[in-house]
C-alpha cells in the first residue's frame, strides 16, 4: 500500500525490494495478457504523468537504529534508518525474519503486519496489491477499481513476477499515496529488479491514460 500503504516518485520511489529470499511469492494474483495485440486500440485518452512504486525490502543484516511502530501500540521490528525510511515511502516492506509490512497510519505513522495471502500487500482500497496491475492515484479523480488503458504499456515485456508475458496496457485504480495529484498516477511493481530499463524509459515522459472500460473487459475485477 501506499501511503496508507505507498509512496510516490519519479521513475523510482524509494530503495531495495525483491519479493522474497527464495524467488516466486506464493499465489500470483493476476495473470496478465501473453501475447501483444497486433493492433493497439486507437482510444481518445489524457496525457499524464507515470512514476512507479515497489515493496521495499530489509537487508540483512540490518543495524537496529530506529523501530517500526505497530499500530495499537509496541513495536514491530528494529530496522536501520534506511530501512524505516524506505519502507515508510514505499508502503510495503519485507523484514528479515520475512514478515511482510505496510503502513496502515501516517499521522501518527504506524503499520501492521500484513496477511500472507497477500504475498505483495493491500492497497489503500482494501484489493490486493497486483504488479503493473495496480495503480496509485487520487481517488477524487480516478475513483478505485475503475480500469484504465496506457498505450505505451500495451506490448511491453515484463520481468518477474510476470517474466516473459506481455503487458496488456490496462491497469486499474487500486492505491494513493503521498504526492500523487489529478495528472500523476503510480505504477506498481512488485520488486524494485521490476524496474527494468524499458519501464524506465517508459516513465520518463507523460504517458496516455484513456478509459478502460471497453478495452479492460473481462480482467481481474472486483
Amino acid at each position: 500500500m501506499k501511503a496508507p500503504q505507498h509512496g510516490a516518485t519519479t521513475g523510482e520511489s524509494g530503495t531495495d525490494a525483491t519479493p522474497s529470499p527464495n524467488g516466486t511469492p506464493a499465489g500470483a494474483v493476476v495473470d496478465l495478457v501473453t501475447t501483444t495485440p497486433t493492433v493497439k486500440p486507437n482510444v481518445a485518452g489524457r496525457p499524464i504523468k507515470m512514476t512507479m512504486y515497489h515493496v521495499a525490502t530489509e537487508p540483512c543484516p540490518d543495524p537496529p537504529q530506529a523501530t517500526i511502530p505497530r499500530c495499537g501500540g509496541g513495536v514491530l521490528a528494529s530496522v536501520s534508518h534506511a530501512f524505516r525510511k524506505s519502507v515508510t515511502m514505499q508502503g510495503t516492506g519485507k523484514l528479515c525474519d520475512g514478515r511482510l509490512i505496510g503502513v496502515q497510519k501516517v499521522n501518527p505513522l504506524c503499520f501492521v503486519v500484513v496477511d500472507p495471502k497477500y504475498p505483495w500487500g493491500l492497497t489503500a482500497s482494501g484489493h490486493p496489491a497486483t504488479p503493473f496491475r495496480s495503480i496509485g492515484v487520487d481517488p477524487k479523480d480516478l475513483p478505485y477499481g475503475h480500469w484504465y488503458y496506457v498505450r505505451e504499456l500495451d506490448g511491453v515485456t515484463l520481468p518477474f513476477p510476470d517474466e516473459g508475458k506481455k503487458h496488456d496496457g490496462c491497469v486499474r485504480a487500486d492505491d494513493t499515496g503521498n504526492g500523487i495529484g489529478e495528472n500523476h498516477v503510480d505504477l506498481f511493481v512488485g520488486p524494485k529488479s521490476a524496474m527494468t530499463p524499458e519501464l524506465v524509459k517508459i516513465v520518463q515522459l507523460p504517458v496516455t491514460l484513456a478509459p478502460g472500460a471497453g478495452i479492460c473487459k473481462g480482467k481481474d475485477e472486483f
